[in-house]
C-alpha cells in the first residue's frame, strides 16, 4: 500500500523534528519535505505535491491563509491541516475558505494528530472540538430554503459527511454502492453553491442543516 506522503511547514526547527519522528515511526506516514517559511512551505509543496500539508499558521511571510491558497492553486489534490497554537475566528474561518481540511490545535494528543493525518488524506474534514464550537458559534443561519432543496437522502448523506466519514463509508452506513454516494455528495455540493465537501459541511453548519463532528 502507498504511504500517505506529508509534508511539514513551521517555523520551529524542534517542532518540524518532533513531528516528523512522530509521522515516520507510523508504517503508512512518510515526511517528504519541510518549510520554514510562507516561501519555503509554498515551493516544497510546489515541488513535491504531497497527500497532506501540516501548516503552521503563523510563520515569517504571507501568513497561512495565502500559504493554503496557493497550495490550493498549485497542488489542488493537497489536503491542507493546519496545526496551531491559535484558535482566533478570523484565522479560524479565513484558512477554511482557503480550502482547508481541517484545523487542530497543538496540544492534541498525539495520536489524534497521527489520525487526523490519516482523515484529510482520505478525504475527510478535521476540526479540533473547540474549533468545531466556535464555527457553530459564529456561524449565522443561513437564508433560503437550503434544508427543502435536500432530498432526505442527501440529507443522509450530508449528515454522514459532516461526521466525517469517507464515500466508501457512507455507502456502506447506508447500504448504498459509493458511485450512488459520489453522485448524492455532487447534487449535495450543486445545491448549496459549494466546490468541495468542506465548504459544503461549513455552509451546512451555518444554516443549521449539520453538525461538526467534534475531535
Amino acid at each position: 500500500m502507498d504511504k500517505i506522503r506529508v509534508f511539514i511547514a513551521d517555523d520551529h526547527e524542534l517542532v518540524r523534528y518532533a513531528l516528523r519522528t512522530l509521522l515516520e515511526a507510523e508504517d503508512d506516514l512518510k515526511v517528504v519535505g519541510e518549510g520554514w517559511d510562507s516561501a519555503s512551505a509554498i515551493a516544497g509543496c510546489t515541488e513535491t505535491c504531497p497527500d497532506v500539508l501540516l501548516l503552521d499558521m503563523r510563520m515569517p511571510g504571507v501568513g497561512g491563509v495565502e500559504v493554503c491558497r496557493q497550495v490550493a492553486l498549485s497542488c489542488p489534490d493537497t489536503a491542507v491541516l493546519v496545526l496551531t497554537s491559535f484558535d482566533e475566528d478570523d484565522e479560524i474561518f479565513g484558512v477554511m475558505a482557503a480550502g482547508a481540511s481541517g484545523y487542530i490545535l497543538k496540544d492534541t494528543k498525539p495520536e489524534r494528530l497521527v489520525n487526523s493525518v490519516r482523515s484529510v488524506a482520505d478525504g475527510q474534514s478535521v476540526f479540533d472540538a473547540s474549533v468545531a464550537d466556535r464555527i457553530v458559534s459564529g456561524g449565522s443561519r443561513a437564508h433560503g430554503n437550503s434544508r427543502d432543496s435536500l432530498s432526505d437522502r442527501e440529507m443522509q448523506v450530508f449528515q454522514l459527511m459532516a461526521k466525517g466519514l469517507s464515500n466508501k463509508e457512507i455507502g456502506r452506513a447506508l447500504w448504498i454502492g459509493e458511485t450512488t454516494v459520489k453522485t448524492h455528495v455532487s447534487h449535495i455540493l450543486r445545491k448549496l453553491g459549494q466546490s468541495d465537501r468542506t465548504q459544503a459541511v461549513l455552509a451546512g453548519v451555518k444554516a443549521g442543516l449539520v453538525r461538526l463532528s467534534r475531535g
